[in-house]
């Protein structure tokens, strides 16, 4: 894995430039040990932690795919979720993977009780 160095720190702004991708970093401490302070790239560390924890959320449309339609008006693609078909989270074959609106996705987990462990459509 590739860390992301910052550069630029102002500790009275807290704000920074990553040395990597040239994102404008407002910053945090990472870590303290020993009096010693880590600062990281967040962007850099969002898209590591997405691969690693979410890796079905590169799936995600701009659009909620409920058949026969969905006529919900996004606004923001926060209203959107990646659904896994089947019900398993493990399967992140992107045949088992679909973009839902909110309100659909919990629609869809409640009518197949995937809430429910071992619960499969």
């Amino acid at each position: 894995m590739t860390y992301h160095r910052l550069t630029n720190i102002d500790d009275i702004r807290k704000i920074a430039d990553c040395s990597e991708c040239g994102a404008d970093v407002d910053i945090r401490p990472n870590n303290k040990r020993k009096g010693v302070v880590y600062w990281r790239c967040k962007a850099k560390y969002r898209s590591v932690k997405d691969q690693i924890e979410r890796p079905w959320i590169k799936h995600k449309k701009s659009y909620c795919e409920w058949e026969p339609g969905c006529d919900f008006k996004l606004q923001h693609s926060c209203q959107l979720s990646v659904d896994h078909i089947d019900g398993n989270k493990l399967n992140n074959d992107p045949d088992n993977l679909q973009t839902l609106c909110l309100n659909h996705h919990s629609l869809k987990t409640h009518l197949h009780e995937n809430y429910k462990p071992g619960t499969t459509v």
